[in-house]
């Protein structure tokens, strides 16, 4: 996901230096490979990670087999129709339909640049949507001015439905004079749209330049849910193993469970079936959070917590630490214009919420992964900060310095794609990133991350106007300004649940930097 920006700006946060064992899916403890249905959200690294698995999958005895990839609806993701998308987009996508800039369509050629056809993808998009009356004009905090006109705008709906996007109203985004809107996020349009000016473009250059055909993978008549629903209950009757791998919003997954839940025999489960039942055969893996051990950044003096402070300080990633109870948090904005900049480096630091940089992925629809938090079902996490080590610099220069090597399709995408976006001579952009997702994926098979078990995890979700989560110190006006409509609740999380905090370089590498390369370089320049 954008992820980009946020992780980014938060990927400097401190490791704990615990040590922990590693979380592997039950298949990985046989001979067979590990099935995978992938789950992502569109951004500029989920789709490395879509053609690493693509590409691991391939052989005579492949590690891993990727069954199916399913697209978020929110997130990175560009949903035809919605979002402002895509009448909104011709300058951005150039010669290309508006069905190839969807995530589905950028997807399936991704997919063909590993000519892998072993995986068909399957829509989160137009599961739910709802079209919101959103002001022409409004003042600095969203709120509409006198005599203003409304413009429609048809938007993806997350678990919590319609309610959940009622903070939108008092949102930034929502004064933007191209009403192209992604709910709560003012960081993720611009590099929703370097998907449709860089991944797109190159994926199709890949293509042409090595006579590669486009496969036909997308498969409309079934949706995400449906299909992740049906694969695990195929698991369950069968006893062949399935990892849900997610690097996105799990918004597709919690629907899933919810489908089994209301309907288990219409998706070949069971009719008695709990979702516990089904740890015998199912795992998840959630490239999403971050760990923060400073507990000065987030009690005051006396020990309490600051949540509804006016002005908290600030904390580094979206997990605190509190005796014991290590806690998911979800992201908060300051008011509209305020210079975010500022509030990050300032000597104050300054928020509005001290969950103010909570990472994206698990933020977006806190209730869908409260969810899969409480399924029953196993889940390791690959969190932000092990994906610190996980670096992207130089590595599009190692292809290009590899010609003989790297004179394949997937090789050639990944280092024109480093290469494209360069806002000043010298400086690219994608080459200063991270391998987030690609790390997440590439745990399952290898021996990369160190996990921690974490027996007492809780998430916060979002609830609106639940007068019991309001400490007195604000109103609740003020409260919905401040935290964009969300006030808190607690559910505590039974799940077994591991949490990667640290990288594990293969013997003889100075860093895993080195390793994650040289894997996916071995990957890449050897695909036929």
């Amino acid at each position: 996901m954008v992820r980009f920006t946020l992780k980014h700006l938060f990927s400097s946060l401190l490791l704990t230096g615990l040590s922990g064992i590693v979380c592997l899916p039950p298949a990985a403890l046989a001979s067979e490979p590990i099935r995978v249905i992938l789950d992502h959200d569109g951004g500029f690294e989920d789709y490395y990670a879509v053609l690493v698995v693509a590409l691991a999958s391939q052989g005579k005895t492949p590690p891993v087999k990727l069954i199916g990839v399913t697209t978020a609806p929110n997130g990175e993701s560009y949903c035809n129709n919605s979002h402002g998308y895509p009448e909104l987009k011709q300058t951005v996508l150039g010669t290309f339909s508006a069905a190839e800039g969807t995530i589905d369509g950028i997807t399936q050629k991704i997919l063909s640049v590993a000519q892998y056809s072993k995986a068909k993808i399957y829509s989160g998009c137009d599961v739910r949507t709802t079209t919101l009356s959103v002001p022409n004009e409004t003042d600095e905090f969203g709120k509409p001015l006198a005599g203003t006109g409304y413009t429609p705008i048809r938007v993806q709906l997350p678990i919590a439905g319609k309610p959940a996007l009622e903070p939108c109203l008092f949102h930034k985004e929502f004064v933007f004079s191209e009403r192209d809107i992604v709910c709560w996020n003012e960081f993720n349009r611009p590099f929703r749209d370097e998907t449709l000016k860089y991944v797109l473009p190159k994926a199709q250059d890949a293509l042409n330049q090595f006579s590669l055909p486009e496969l036909d993978l997308i498969r409309p008549k079934k949706k995400a849910p449906d299909f992740i629903a049906e694969s695990i209950c195929d698991a369950y009757r069968s006893k062949k193993p399935l990892t849900i791998l997610s690097v996105g919003p799990v918004t597709n997954l919690a629907r899933a469970y919810i489908k089994i839940e209301r309907s288990p025999k219409e998706y070949g489960c069971p009719r008695k079936i709990k979702l516990s039942d089904l740890k015998s055969v199912l795992s998840t893996r959630f490239m999403g959070g971050a760990w923060d051990t400073n507990k000065a950044d987030n009690f005051d003096a006396n020990g309490n917590y600051r949540l509804n402070e006016p002005f908290p300080t600030w904390t580094a990633g979206n997990i605190y630490f509190q005796a014991g109870e290590h806690i998911f948090g979800m992201h908060h904005l300051p008011f509209p214009g305020t210079n975010f900049q500022a509030i990050q480096t300032g000597e104050q630091k300054k928020a509005f919420n001290s969950l103010n940089n909570a990472e994206f992925n698990f933020w977006i629809d806190a209730l869908a992964m409260a969810k899969a938090l409480n399924s029953g079902i196993p889940v390791s996490i690959v969190p932000l900060n092990a994906t610190d080590s996980a670096r992207l610099q130089g590595f599009a220069d190692r292809l290009k310095n590899n010609p003989s090597k790297c004179a394949t399709a997937p090789a050639q995408f990944i280092q024109t794609l480093q290469f494209a976006n360069s806002p000043a001579p010298g400086v690219f952009v994608f080459d200063t990133l991270f391998l987030w997702d690609t790390l997440t994926a590439t745990s399952l098979w290898n021996d990369f991350v160190n996990f921690e078990n974490f027996h007492d995890l809780e998430i916060t979700t979002l609830t609106n106007g639940d007068p019991t989560t309001v400490t007195g110190q604000l109103t609740a006006a003020e409260l919905f300004r401040r935290d964009i409509g969300s006030l808190f609740r607690r559910g505590q999380v039974n799940n077994p649940v591991k949490l990667a905090l640290t990288t594990k370089p293969a013997s003889g590498d100075p860093d895993f930097k080195t390793t994650i390369q040289n894997y996916v370089f071995g990957l890449v320049c050897t695909a036929q």
